[in-house]
Order: C-alpha cells, then structure tokens, then sequence
C-alpha cells in the first residue's frame, strides 16, 4: 500500500509538472508572437512616415539575435484597378488578362461581363454576364450589389470568378481598388505592363530589368526609373493607336503607397500591410491588413 501511494504520488507530481511547463511555454509563445507584431507596427510606422525613401536602411533593422523587421514600400498603382476597368472600353484588358492567366476566351468574357453587371447600376444583362434574375434563382436574392467594389472579398461573390480564382490563386496581387487607375510603370510587374499596353512578355521583361538596374533588385541606387510614358512605349515597342490608347492607363508615378512590414522575434513571424495616401505631411490610412507571411 505504501508503494502503490508512493507511486501515485510521484505520477500527480510529474503530471503536474508537465502541465506547468506547458502552460510556461504556452505564455512565452504568445509573448514572443506578441513581440514579433509589435516589430511588425513598429516598421509600419517607420514606413508610413512622410520623409521616408523605399530605399531608406530604417526599413531594416535587425534588432537582436532574435528581433528583427523588414520594410517594403511599393505604389499601390504596381496593380490594377479592378473598379477602374470595369468599362465597356477598358474590357479588352481584362479579358487579355484573364486569358493570359489560362482560361478559354468565352470563360475569360464570362468573367468579365458579370463583373460588369455587378458594379453596373441597371439589370440588363450582358450577353454572358450575370443579373438579378440569375442570383435570385441561384438563391442569392441581395445581389449584384450594383456598385463599384469596397472590398475585393466581393469579387468571390460575383458568377464565374471561381474560374479566375482556380486558374491564378494570387489573383489579389495583381488588383488594388484604390489609386487613380492608372498602372505605374516603375512599380509594375512584368505580366501587367505586357497586358496593359499589349506588349509582348519578353520586351516588358527587358524594361523591367532595365529599370531595376545592373543589381536587378527595385529600390536601390543603381535604379533607372522610366521618366515618361513615351520612353516606355517606345522601349516596349508600341506605337500608333495602341499606344495612345495604353498611355491613359499608364503612369510613371503613383500617388497611393502600399507598406509591408514582416516582424520577427524568435521563430515567429508577423506580416502587417497598410495602403496610405501621402500628400505632403498629410498622411491618410485607407486599408490595414494583417496577411500570412512568405
């Protein structure tokens, strides 16, 4: 009987134990995972602030061994407005893009026309598009919303986005709702100045490598930023119509700033990202975000 309450003693002690450092372990996680956003504010801050240059070395900061944050400042107008493209003319670029990505040319139009009758205010429908009638039936009654989008969460809901999503998951990466509508062309990706002007991948490929300069990384000093937008069409080899018609979607300047900021402490990490309208020392928050790391 001693031996068996010996032994029971000693297994509630362990057990006790046990739980104890898995509680002590449970409270430093969440301190450490509270450090690592804290560093992530702290860049945002550092980031957001008016006098401050993409290529600034206070957008990295290595702290300690264990503490870090790094900052990226972009132009918010390196995507593509997806509320600005919404037009009758500006159609044909969307459609370009969705092909690009891998659909057929009658699911790319598909898409595109009920995103056009879903920021449309009337209920006539377009050829393969999607009304009130179609959602009602579907068992949506409240949509289309017929207004532009506030959130690009709405864009899952509209017919037939299911297809953009299967063929590019990143879909988001390439739309931004805010800005003037008009893609920088220092800031923008490959695939979307081919896209916008129409240009072939391989000459928006050299253009991109060109103004990242001889170290290939964008924001640094060896930078060659395109100064206008005819120095660009003519490095993408576009002239006549196409380019007077590229150049109202084009701009070598954005005036929306997105920032990121990655904190780290320990082994956790926390991404933030913020979409801001600077005008002088006048800064305004338009989105907050908190996203998953890469």
């Amino acid at each position: 009987m001693v031996l068996w309450v010996i032994g029971f003693l000693s297994f509630l002690i362990i057990t006790s134990m046990m739980v104890m450092m898995q509680d002590v372990e449970t409270i430093s996680s969440r301190e450490t995972v509270f450090r690592a956003r804290q560093l992530a504010e702290m860049g945002l801050a550092v980031g957001a602030h008016p006098a401050i240059k993409p290529n600034d070395p206070l957008l990295h900061r290595k702290l300690s061994s264990s503490e870090a944050y790094d900052v990226l400042i972009t132009s918010e107008e390196s995507r593509l407005n997806l509320n600005a493209l919404l037009t009758e003319e500006r159609k044909p670029v969307l459609e370009k893009l969705f092909t690009d990505w891998g659909l057929a040319p009658q699911d790319a139009e598909t898409a595109v026309e009920s995103l056009l009758d879903w920021v449309d205010t009337d209920d006539a429908k377009h050829l393969r598009g999607a009304e009130k009638d179609f959602y009602k039936n579907a068992g949506f009654p409240d949509r289309p919303f017929n207004r532009p989008f506030a959130s690009l969460d709405e864009v899952e809901l509209v017919n037939g986005f299911e297809m953009i999503a299967n063929a590019n998951p990143r879909w988001r990466d390439s739309f931004t709702l805010w800005g003037a509508g008009q893609l920088d062309i220092n800031e923008a990706p490959a695939d979307l100045i081919a896209t916008v002007t129409g240009a072939q991948i391989g000459l928006a490929q050299a253009l991109v490598k060109q103004r990242n300069g001889a170290d290939g990384v964008p924001h640094t000093k060896d930078d060659e930023p395109i100064q206008s937008i005819e120095e660009a069409m003519t490095r993408l080899g576009v002239s006549g119509d196409a380019a007077a018609k590229a150049a109202s979607l084009l701009s070598v300047h954005g005036a929306t700033v997105r920032v990121q900021c990655l904190g780290q402490a320990g082994g956790f990490k926390r991404a933030l990202g913020v979409v801001l309208q600077k005008n002088g020392a006048t800064t305004r928050i338009m989105e907050w975000r908190e996203f998953v790391p890469e």
